[in-house]
């Protein structure tokens, strides 16, 4: 049975409203059990003992990917949206993040001509290189050439550890952050400026991509690092743990019985099929636009593309149903996830500030340590003189067994003695790595003094 709008809402309103402490935020029971799709989706992944969120992620992904380019959001706000597509999934190492892959990969089949599967994502220039091949063509002379042109009209992408976005995205005029964020809008990519065998051009509406990136909560701060350039608010934040998955896994439901939706061609072209959108969610949209564009409003930056990225999701929840179109309960189902998503997102970042503030403090008492080493120790010739004594004491060996502080004590001048503490002294001498504690004896370190 489906849910009613007042049912989702119901649902939203539950969610608890705190500051999330880990990313361990799902999907509440009520969504899977508002269409029979949905539950079919978590009883695959929990068959498999994975995440459902994780697999949503995936499913709603790979769904994009096989819907044609040619489906579009009406230009509510701006110009007309597209379907394209961003997740990211977070979880520590062994969750599951690759296999909640392979089981969408079960549910949405995209083996259908004009779709790349599984892309793994490199380079911005190689994203837009996977809609081309080398074809032949006939030349003004008649003959054959090869020519590169655009035989696909969509990829689906998987990257399984974000750490490397980072890493490939800070690459000095590396194009994919930029590339991924023109993409998720449905701009024209590719690069004018190329020469005539390295021209690639995806023309705007031409093309359909999909993106899922796998995070440890370590790394997935590097994401949000980008919020300046627009990256985060793009992706869908979901998690790859569920603390709901049951030991006893019920029955494998098979694949989703779901088939993309037919683009209409009409002279070798596709047409342009607007979603319909109900009335409420349009006044609802363009009212929030308005108060922004008057200043009357603001949100905060990770939020910039909320309402955007709601409608694709609910456009999505729609197309699983088979419609070309939103209703009000897509719309709701969709705010469900952008909670959660918020909620994964916000622990995100208090994870890195966590870590962040850690590591501040680790640094504090460091430094402290080296203050009083430097101003407490180091700087008192006395002590210096004693620990020198005390190292070359230790590695000439001249105790009758293990050297102790006694001993080692004797070793220095009366003179240091009276001006320094031997615990300085041997603060010192371990600092300098010329001696080495075992329990209440020491050792030849791995330096001598001079």
């Amino acid at each position: 049975m489906s849910a009613t709008a007042d049912n989702v809402a119901a649902i939203l309103a539950g969610l608890p409203q705190v500051e999330p402490v880990e990313a361990t935020s799902n999907l509440p029971a009520a969504f899977w059990e508002a269409r029979p799709i949905l539950g079919h989706i978590r009883q695959a992944a929990h068959h498999r003992a994975r995440s459902a969120d994780a697999v949503l992620a995936f499913v709603l992904a790979r769904a994009a990917a096989a819907t044609p380019p040619s489906f579009v959001l009406p230009p509510i706000v701006g110009a007309r949206g597209s379907l394209n597509f961003a997740a990211a999934l977070i979880g520590p190492p062994g969750v599951g993040k690759s296999t909640a892959k392979r089981i969408g990969t079960e549910l949405v089949d995209l083996d259908h001509d004009g779709i790349v599967d599984d892309v793994p994502v490199g380079s911005g220039e190689g994203l837009i290189e996977s809609y081309f091949q080398v074809v032949d063509e006939k030349g003004d002379d008649g003959k054959k050439v090869k020519v590169k042109r655009q035989t696909k009209r969509a990829v689906f992408a998987y990257l399984d550890e974000g750490q490397a976005l980072a890493e490939l995205g800070g690459r000095k005029g590396s194009t994919l952050l930029p590339t991924l964020r023109s993409a998720w809008t449905g701009d024209t990519l590719g690069q004018a400026n190329a020469s005539e065998d390295r021209r690639r051009r995806l023309a705007a509406g031409a093309y359909r991509l999909a993106v899922v990136i796998g995070y440890q909560p370590e790394h997935a701060a590097t994401l949000i690092d980008d919020a300046t350039g627009g990256t985060p608010q793009r992706f869908l934040w979901l998690s790859a743990d569920d603390p709901n998955v049951p030991y006893e896994p019920p029955p494998w439901p098979g694949r989703l019985p779901w088939s993309p939706p037919p683009g209409r061609a009409y002279a070798g072209h596709d047409l342009t099929t607007e979603l319909d959108v109900p009335a409420s969610v349009v006044d609802e949209v363009r009212h929030a636009a308005i108060a922004r564009t008057r200043g009357e409003e603001v949100v905060d930056t990770l939020d910039a593309h909320h309402d955007l990225a709601r409608l694709k999701v609910a456009a999505l929840l729609g197309i699983l149903e088979d419609r070309a179109a939103i209703d009000l309960e897509d719309w709701e189902l969709a705010e469900v996830v952008m909670a959660v998503s918020c909620r994964v997102r916000g622990a995100v970042i208090h994870h890195a500030r966590t870590v962040e503030r850690a590591k501040e403090e680790a640094g504090h008492r460091v430094a402290g340590r080296r203050e009083v080493y430097v101003d407490g120790v180091k700087a008192n010739s006395a002590s210096r003189r004693m620990a020198e004594a005390i190292g070359r004491h230790v590695h000439r060996g001249n105790c009758d067994g293990p050297c102790r502080r006694r001993c080692l004590s004797r070793s220095t001048r009366s003179s240091d003695r009276s001006l320094a503490s031997i615990d300085e002294a041997l603060i010192l001498a371990e600092g300098e790595g010329w001696i080495e504690a075992h329990g209440d004896t020491y050792r030849p370190g791995s330096a001598r003094p001079a």
